[in-house]
């Protein structure tokens, strides 16, 4: 979430058919869409989000290669039937950051990875526009919502999004 800045239910429902390369670009993005037992909150939250390196030196297209080609990418996630795929996600975070953390806070505390991801864009100069598209968000006005929203856009700015895992150790530098 903190990569994407998606909404928890966005990523816990996607397919492994969800992890795709664009032809032209040969960009790695999710493709976040309704159908196949998915849903989206609105209409602009149907969209392309491309990848972070960061994720991919983790090994999300190994993960993704690992699994059956026609199921799910988070294949334990059980579907709640009020709260989808994510609820029990949603459920361990709020209990972590609780418990261990120590954190008090009445706001959705998976809902905090989406603000902290619009906040760091800000930090790092991503233009609204982008993060807007790159989250969902429907465009402010009806000029800006017409023609397409670039991946290749997307992932040159996404470049200026800091390595949230080098940060916590998980890989070095190359």
């Amino acid at each position: 979430m903190i990569y994407t800045g998606a909404r928890r239910e966005e990523l816990a429902q996607l397919l492994v058919s969800d992890v795709r390369q664009d032809e032209d670009s040969g960009i790695w993005h999710l493709s976040i869409a309704p159908g196949e037992g998915k849903t989206v909150k609105t209409a602009s939250s149907r969209r392309r989000v491309p990848l972070h390196q960061d994720l991919l030196d983790l090994g999300l297209l190994g993960y993704r290669d690992s699994l059956p080609t026609s199921g799910r990418l988070f294949p334990k996630l059980e579907e709640h039937p009020e709260n989808g795929y994510g609820h029990a996600v949603g459920k361990a975070w709020a209990k972590y950051l609780k418990e261990v953390v120590g954190l008090e806070s009445q706001a959705s505390l998976s809902h905090g990875f989406r603000y902290t991801f619009k906040t760091i864009c800000r930090e790092v100069g991503i233009e609204t526009a982008v993060s807007d598209w790159i989250t969902g968000h429907a465009a402010p006005n009806v000029g800006a919502s017409y023609g397409t929203n670039p991946l290749c856009r997307m992932l040159r700015e996404l470049a200026k999004y800091p390595s949230i895992a080098r940060a916590a150790g998980l890989h070095e530098d190359p």
